[in-house]
């Protein structure tokens, strides 16, 4: 399969040869328009690595989520599944991502719909059914979007309603009894007022086999939006968008892959064999599970409104307002354990209140372009968790004579928690970039952004025998010692309430500037050399088992080099955009399992180096083709602490290799009907899936293959098909938790077997 992909790659190289002519102009390929730099720009001269989807490529290659787009970009990763939610979006670029799905943690790659940030995981794996396009942006992207964007940026552009009278509808069925229901319509209400209106419906009955309850895999979602575009000059124009998202379904299929008991530092399993029930027992096929009960759900509930406003003023200011609310509300949870017992597991309920707004403005003065703007954000968050740890076993051990030794220590092994968490964060941020034109070829762009952001955060922990585990706890009587209420960390106060409660606040003050040379060698060649340093907050370890884990950590912070050639060849039927990068990545964010320990930390540096290769060709008047290649290095200098010298370590969810190819070949007879054949390939290399480099969560390399093949009769008014997803059926691990230390197991996600359905889709223009 690699040979075969590397192959196809050549093929395509080929085919853009330079020395090669075009038998016909009108194959050029067109313009594409991106928002990188909060302006509209055309993609090759925008000083940026990165890639652009249009809405029309989104659905032509079947992209459902945006957890899909790992097949079609390089150096793109996800790892999805944590924590048993499908609706997370845990991205990782060159290596830089989202560790933790906790409150406590932000991520590294900012994900933005209509320019509004979210800002929170969960919730956050959009169903791409209503896009005008999609970009993702490698690199720091500090300057123009702020904070948490160290690693880079997905913006999506949902369409905006034109008053157009068109319509469409596509309807899928599948395997695993599946069905998914879209659609889109753009009515015209008036002269200058639109209404576009997009829903989308999901159900299916899942793949992985749980005899005790409703199967892993399974899906039952829906969603929508309706947007309101008002267009009263040519110098204003308004648009006004409401979306809701639903869904209420079973955790993500996860399955046990280790199980050593004698492997663990506090004796947890065999306590609980011996006290409780008899567990575990790992599966042998990874579409088998026996998890069940209340920990097993992934529902949720969202809606969000965005307002945008923009004016053109005199002298060919541009000036936009963004305005946004989102509400998300989440509760989903994990059976580790796979059975029937209450080993271990959580489940998660999560509340999130945000609201934004950004004042844009933009213009031209002769050479000089430049972008200004203002940004605030308001934040409510909570996180209601409870964690199951040998549910059972301290009202076992409470049964013992008093003199047992396991009597007086049912307290200390009593970890079945009850975490409240509870989160505000306010920020505010200015910004500002130029663009100065030494001439028609060479220019200078140049920016930074100033954030001031202030996190106040409080946590309150007890057990199920509602005591604390922060503070001694006499074993016989059951009373706190509370004679020391201090903590570790300076952020936070002294413990409160017997030891169960207490509050921190971090602020951080940080400027996150750009730099960047630029040279039009060509009408088709643009290359550019850029700096740019961003940044992610830093925070409160949102996981304490114990007093000393009450700890704040730092920012983290990332200075890349990057040179960039963007060209149009071949009469421009080749677009072949090339980047190296060279990153050096310091007080980086790792979220570490240490014995009994769930430790942040900022580990000391890293170097990451490589590059990006995205090219498009219009091979013949059928056909065309997308492909990319993307290599990531990635070393730490220095890694030491109290335990050990982990510089050998390498970054989570970092593989080194990938790369995709998506090609389309359609056909059509004189009557006017014909064929459209899809193929899209993607390849990943392997990589570790968590910052301590488990030998049980390496995830082997990996290639996907998806295809379709559709008959396009001679109306254009409708076309019907089958669609592939994993045709070779190759199964890895996308997610996973070492518990082996803990709770004598490991387990993992993995991605979903192979898949298909016929799909018909309508249009009325």
């Amino acid at each position: 399969m690699k040979r075969t992909f590397a192959f196809c790659l050549a093929v395509v190289g080929l085919g853009a040869g330079p020395g090669a002519r075009a038998a016909d102009d009108s194959l050029a390929l067109q313009e594409v328009t991106v928002t990188a730099q909060r302006v509209e720009q055309n993609l090759q001269t925008t000083p940026i690595s990165m890639t652009a989807l249009s809405g029309d490529f989104i659905q032509k290659f079947d992209l459902p989520r945006v957890t899909a787009l790992d097949m079609v970009t390089p150096n793109l990763t996800f790892n999805s599944g944590t924590g048993g939610s499908s609706s997370q979006v845990s991205a990782f670029i060159r290596g830089v991502g989202q560790f933790d799905f906790l409150l406590t943690t932000d991520p590294a790659v900012g994900l933005y719909v209509d320019g509004v940030y979210l800002a929170r995981t969960f919730g956050t794996n959009l169903e791409l059914n209503d896009i005008e396009r999609v970009e993702v942006l490698r690199g720091p992207q500090g300057t123009l979007f702020g904070k948490n964007n160290i690693g880079g940026a997905i913006n999506i552009t949902t369409r905006t309603p034109t008053g157009s009278d068109k319509t469409d509808f596509r309807a899928s069925y599948g395997n695993f009894q599946s069905w998914a229901l879209d659609a889109y319509t753009d009515l015209r209400l008036t002269d200058t007022l639109a209404l576009g209106i997009s829903l989308m419906g999901r159900k299916s009955d899942g793949w992985q086999d749980r005899p005790l309850g409703e199967n892993g895999g399974k899906e039952e979602r829906a969603g929508g939006r309706v947007t309101l575009a008002w267009n009263p000059s040519g110098n204003f124009t308004s648009r006004l968008s409401a979306e809701f998202s639903a869904q209420t379904q079973p955790s993500s299929p996860n399955v046990m892959i280790a199980y050593n008991p004698a492997a663990a530092v506090v004796p947890f399993l065999p306590l609980f064999n011996a006290f409780v029930a008899p567990c575990c027992t790992p599966p042998t096929d990874i579409d088998r599970s026996g998890a069940e009960g209340p920990l097993v759900r992934d529902d949720l509930h969202g809606m969000g409104t965005t307002w945008i406003n923009d004016w053109r003023l005199a002298g060919g200011v541009d000036v936009k307002s963004i305005t946004a609310y989102r509400y998300t509300d989440a509760n989903f949870g994990r059976d580790g354990d796979n059975s029937s017992v209450n080993y271990n597991g959580d489940i998660h309920n999560e509340h999130d209140n945000t609201f934004t707004h950004e004042l844009q403005a933009s213009g031209k003065w002769t050479r000089l372009k430049w972008v200004a703007g203002a940004y605030y954000l308001n934040e409510r968050t909570r996180d209601q968790t409870h964690l199951v740890t040998a549910q059972g076993l301290f009202q076992a051990l409470s049964q013992l004579p008093q003199n047992n030794p396991l009597y007086l220590a049912r307290y200390l092994l009593d970890f079945n928690l009850d975490f409240d968490n509870r989160q505000r964060t306010k920020d505010y941020a200015g910004y500002l970039n130029l663009d100065w034109a030494f001439n028609e070829r060479l220019s200078l762009q140049a920016g930074a952004r100033y954030t001031d952001e202030t996190k106040a955060f409080s946590q309150s922990v007890i057990n199920d025998a509602g005591k604390t585990i922060f503070l001694p706890v006499d074993p016989f009587t059951g009373a706190v010692n509370t004679s020391d209420t201090s903590v570790p960390s300076p952020a936070c106060t002294s413990l409160q309430n017997q030891g169960t409660y207490f509050t921190c606040e971090t602020s951080s003050k940080e400027w996150s500037p750009r730099a960047s040379l630029n040279f039009q060698w060509t009408d088709t060649v643009f290359e550019y050399l850029q700096w740019s340093r961003g940044f992610r907050s830093g925070g409160i370890n949102g996981r304490p088992t114990s007093k000393v884990q009450i700890q704040d950590y730092k920012p983290e912070h990332l200075d890349s080099w990057e040179l960039g050639v963007k060209s149009l060849l071949w009469d421009k039927r080749v677009r072949w955009n090339n980047a190296v990068f060279y990153d050096k990545y310091s007080d980086i964010q790792v979220l570490l399992t240490e014995g009994t320990s769930i430790i942040i930390q900022n580990a000391a540096k890293s170097t990451v180096y490589g590059f990006e290769s995205d090219m498009e060709v219009a091979l013949t008047e059928h056909w065309t083709a997308q492909g990319s290649v993307g290599y990531a290095h990635n070393k730490y200098n220095d890694w030491h602490d109290s335990l050990g010298d982990y510089t050998w370590r390498k970054l989570q969810n970092s593989p080194e290799w990938t790369a995709n190819i998506a090609t389309a070949y359609e056909q059509r007879v004189s009557s006017g009907a014909g064929l459209r054949a899809t193929l899209n390939v993607g390849f990943q290399s392997w990589q570790f899936l968590d910052g301590a480099n488990s030998p049980v969560l390496r995830a082997p390399s990996r290639t996907l293959v998806d295809a379709g093949i559709f008959y396009l009769p001679a109306s254009g008014k409708w076309d019907i098909g089958v669609e592939g997803k994993n045709l070779t059926n190759d199964r890895v691990l996308n997610s996973g938790y070492n518990g082996l230390a803990f709770f004598g197991y490991a387990e993992g996600t993995y991605n979903p077997p192979r898949r298909y359905w016929l799909t018909f889709h309508y249009h009325i223009n």
